[in-house]
C-alpha cells in the first residue's frame, strides 16, 4: 500500500494530527468540548484518523438504536478526514508495542496499539483523552483535548 505523505495529502493540505475515537464520538454526539476541538484542529490543516478508529465508530453504530443514521453520520464525519490504513510497517510497530507492553505487565487494548502504530508510522500527534493507555507507548506524541 502507498504510504500517505503528510506534506502531500489528497486535499493539498498537510496532515497535522491523528484523531482518536473518543474525539470522533464526541463530535458525533455534538459534545461542545469535542466540537470546539475539532473546529480548532480543522482550521490548522487537514486532519487524519485510522481505519481502526473507523472500525470502532461503525462497531459502536452497530450496537445503537439508530444503526443506519449513526453509520451515515460516521461516514459523513470520516469523509472529512484522511483515513490512514494499517500497513505492514504500522502492523509491525503495533505488534511490537502490544507485545512489549504485555511483557512488562502494562498491557493496552490491542486496537489502541494499532492506532498508535499507524500514528507513529506517519509521525502524527494523536489527539485523545486516553493518556492512561497511550501514555505508556514510547515515542508517541499525544495531545489531550
Amino acid at each position: 500500500m502507498e504510504e500517505i505523505d503528510r506534506e502531500n495529502s489528497r486535499q493539498g493540505r498537510p496532515l497535522l494530527k491523528c484523531l482518536d475515537t473518543d474525539l470522533l464520538v464526541g463530535v458525533l454526539r455534538k459534545q461542545e468540548k469535542a466540537t470546539r476541538k475539532a473546529e480548532e484542529l480543522d482550521k490548522q490543516g487537514r486532519q487524519a484518523t485510522t481505519a481502526v478508529n473507523a472500525f470502532e465508530l461503525f462497531y459502536g453504530a452497530s450496537k445503537s438504536r439508530m444503526v443506519e443514521e449513526n453509520v451515515r453520520e460516521a461516514n459523513k464525519l470520516l469523509s472529512r478526514l484522511e483515513l490512514l490504513p494499517l500497513t505492514i510497517s504500522s502492523a509491525e510497530k503495533a505488534g511490537l508495542l502490544f507485545g512489549g507492553l504485555e511483557l512488562k505487565g502494562v498491557p493496552i487494548e490491542f486496537r489502541d496499539s494499532m492506532i498508535a502504530g499507524i500514528a507513529q508510522e506517519h509521525r502524527l500527534t494523536l489527539v485523545t483523552r486516553n493518556r492512561r493507555d497511550y501514555g505508556r507507548i514510547p515515542g508517541l506524541t499525544i495531545e489531550e483535548w
